[in-house]
């Protein structure tokens, strides 16, 4: 099952596989600030851990997950139905556990 990895996870990761944080941004489509709050320790103001959509991106890409075995975690994630329900909407467009904005 996925698990939020560290920061220190995702500076490990960056180092073995030769990326600085503007590679992380480029490859998953934020900016380089977006990058520097995953990296930052957990407790440190504006530190987040990095969403799993674009852990699973890097992953991909960098080839340390095959698409197979992304597979085979996102359908436990549907089993189990952890998260948010993906296709249901409240009144506000929101699924119906998302956080109040505001």
């Amino acid at each position: 099952m996925y698990e939020t990895p560290t920061p220190e996870q995702l500076k490990a990761f960056m180092q073995k596989n030769s990326l600085t944080g503007v590679d992380i941004a480029a490859l998953t489509g934020v900016n380089a600030r977006t990058v520097r709050r995953w990296v930052a320790p957990a407790g440190q103001k504006g530190a987040a851990p990095i969403p799993w959509a674009a852990w699973a991106m890097l992953q991909l890409l960098t080839g340390n997950i095959k698409k197979g075995e992304l597979l085979k975690i996102v359908n436990q994630w549907k089993e189990r139905k952890l998260g948010l329900k993906l296709f249901e909407r409240g009144k506000a467009g929101r699924p119906p556990n998302y956080p109040k904005e505001g």
